[in-house]
């Protein structure tokens, strides 16, 4: 079994994933859009042209889904965090910080009794992630 979270964007799927693949040094292995869309899942709506139908990131064993929904059928991500568990306090200062760059922070990274850094952040795009450094 392989846990993946899939996130829900409205029209921004595209550019929070490279921002992603950037700051978590990973790779969008897929990347589909409305536009190569033939045959959409019962239930589901097309977004605009151009925007993004399915989105797969790999970093290291990690992977993320996301796409775009219609602006209509859009709600904001609440309920939940992507949670990073990092080797070193300095990768969770990195990756915490660029993740905060324009977004909202709701814990600043600090040390806790049960890990040497722990924080939260929702970025730019809405996603909110939980960040926790394991080793010094």
């Amino acid at each position: 079994m392989k846990l993946m979270p899939q996130l829900a964007f409205n029209g921004l799927c595209q550019q929070a994933f490279e921002t992603y693949r950037d700051i978590l040094r990973g790779e969008i292995t897929t990347l589909h859009t409305f536009d190569d869309a033939r045959d959409l899942p019962p239930g589901s709506t097309a977004s605009a042209p151009g925007k993004v139908r399915f989105a797969e990131l790999r970093a290291g064993a990690f992977s993320l889904l996301g796409n775009d929904v219609p602006a209509d059928e859009f709600e904001p991500m609440r309920g939940f965090n992507v949670a990073l568990h990092l080797q070193s306090v300095a990768e969770a200062e990195r990756i915490f910080g660029a993740l905060a760059e324009g977004g909202e922070v709701s814990t600043p990274l600090t040390r806790v009794a049960w890990a040497p850094r722990f924080g939260m952040v929702t970025d730019r795009f809405g996603t909110p992630w939980l960040i926790l450094a394991l080793e010094e």
